[in-house]
């Protein structure tokens, strides 16, 4: 998988400036800022799967020590040039689930990667072990429930019901598939790993209702869309109907 995810880097720079990609990641960081509150001033952050750093450079913009691992050595030196453009600096290592390294984190991170394993692994009780008690893991991933409403609006019944319907799920920007992977399987392998769940947090609810993209582009709108956004991440129901689907755990 490693290739696939390398030879789209370009894809993924240019989905990064979207809108709709600066809504994940606004909320992402807004998610993020709230648990190093709990975590204290300089934490240390494991981001597994981090690729390109996206979500790890704004916590170490805040004076956070973080490490990504990746397996992609293309990725990661995004990561570093990102890192570099930004004024800061975070430590890389290639690798991936399977070889974490050891220690234990403050906060540790694993975002859409989960759906990329076969599922027969013990992927969470591994992401778990690299927490430090009272710590806190942040697993996101794009959330099937919410992919059938966005075939709905976009396709009509029948493209929703074949969403419903299929085993696994279209990844568009790495032209490939993957597994659908559930909150609710991955809150309860964790609770089984000693975590406690903090929160559910939906991503992109509000956006990916608006079928027509343009009006996303002006900046005004853009506010008055993240700012909905942040308000709705963390409510019932409608954390559950959104992109992705983060949950937050401490242990």
């Amino acid at each position: 998988m490693t290739d696939v995810f390398s030879e789209k880097l370009a894809a993924w720079r240019d989905y990064t400036e979207t809108p709709w990609a600066r809504i994940r990641y606004g909320v992402v960081g807004a998610v993020l800022r709230r648990q190093t509150e709990h975590l204290g001033e300089q934490i240390r952050v494991l981001d597994v799967g981090g690729g390109d750093g996206m979500d790890a450079l704004p916590l170490a913009l805040a004076g956070h020590d973080v490490t990504i691992v990746d397996p992609s050595a293309e990725w990661l030196a995004e990561a570093d040039r990102r890192a570099a453009a930004a004024g800061t600096s975070v430590a890389t290592i290639r690798g991936g689930l399977d070889d974490l390294p050891a220690g234990q984190w403050d906060l540790v991170m694993c975002h859409f990667v989960l759906r990329y394993r076969s599922g027969g692994d013990d992927d969470v009780a591994a992401l778990a072990s690299r927490v430090r008690p009272g710590g806190r893991l942040s697993i996101m991933d794009v959330n099937p429930d919410g992919r059938v409403l966005r075939e709905l609006l976009n396709g009509g019944p029948a493209a929703a019901l074949a969403e419903l319907q299929a085993e696994r799920a279209t990844v568009e920007t790495f032209q490939t598939d993957a597994r659908k992977v559930s909150v609710d399987a991955i809150a309860s392998e964790a609770t089984e790993a000693g975590m406690t769940p903090v929160g559910i947090y939906g991503n992109r609810i509000a956006n990916d209702l608006l079928v027509d993209n343009t009006s996303k582009h002006d900046p005004a709108f853009f506010e008055e869309l993240l700012a909905l956004e942040l308000e709705l991440c963390d409510r019932e129901p409608f954390n559950r109907v959104g992109f992705a689907w983060q949950l937050v755990l401490q242990r």
